[in-house]
């Protein structure tokens, strides 16, 4: 009887120290797991250029001025004044001896030539793949735009596309500087045909007037001035 209890005894420590031993081990795994989250998070916060913080940036983005140097597929080059007030928001005014000007605004992109026709050629923004960088908030981890990306020392080359119709072009992004900024942007429509423009003496205002932006008005300037 003796030995039994004893043996009983014996086989409840051994049980107890086992249960305690898989405590330790659980434990000990949970911790490895939360120290591996915990360094990951820190290394993707601690990059700037992680896909994370580009959305940040981009999505942040909301007012926009700037220097462009643009070249185009036909190897020609013109600059001017690039505005951008997202969501939905752009505007490019050419210097002379172009003085095209081209608007986006309320779902249309607005080609002014600068003969000074009253009406523009105009067509829907949704084609243009422009159209990416102009939603109210660019999330480049969960929404499938990103078909490549590259980083390097205080560098980054992002193409995005439209997942559900890739094939109606692309916008490369590149960006520079110990904390990203936007420094240029080309454009690949459907044809494969480049347009590469480089922004220089960025600005970030306050705010942008609207009228800055708006198709109608700018066709009622040009017909008062025809007057």
């Amino acid at each position: 009887m003796e030995n039994q209890l004893s043996i009983l005894n014996r086989t409840s420590n051994e049980y107890l120290r086992l249960v305690i031993l898989v405590s330790i081990i659980k434990g000990f795994v949970k911790i490895q797991i939360f120290v591996v989250l915990f360094i990951r998070a820190s290394i993707l916060q601690a990059d700037p250029y992680s896909l994370k913080n580009l959305s940040e940036y981009l999505t942040n983005l909301k007012l926009l001025k700037a220097n462009f140097f643009q070249v185009n597929a036909d190897g020609s080059e013109s600059s001017g004044i690039i505005l951008l007030k997202r969501p939905g928001r752009m505007r490019f005014e050419y210097d002379k001896p172009d003085k095209t000007l081209v608007l986006v605004a309320a779902g249309a992109l607005a080609i002014f030539d600068p003969k000074g026709d009253q009406e523009p050629m105009t067509y829907p923004v949704r084609n243009n793949p422009i159209s990416l960088l102009l939603n109210s908030e660019i999330d480049l981890i969960n929404s499938g735009i990103v078909s490549n990306y590259m980083e390097a020392s205080e560098e980054a080359v992002l193409i995005i596309r439209d997942p559900i119709t890739p094939e109606s072009g692309s916008v490369e992004l590149l960006f520079a500087g110990a904390q990203p900024e936007l420094k240029k942007f080309t454009v690949k429509n459907e044809n494969g045909t480049s347009t590469s423009i480089a922004l220089e003496d960025t600005e970030y205002p306050k705010n942008i007037n609207d009228t800055l932006f708006s198709i109608a008005l700018e066709i009622n300037k040009r017909k008062d001035s025809d007057k």
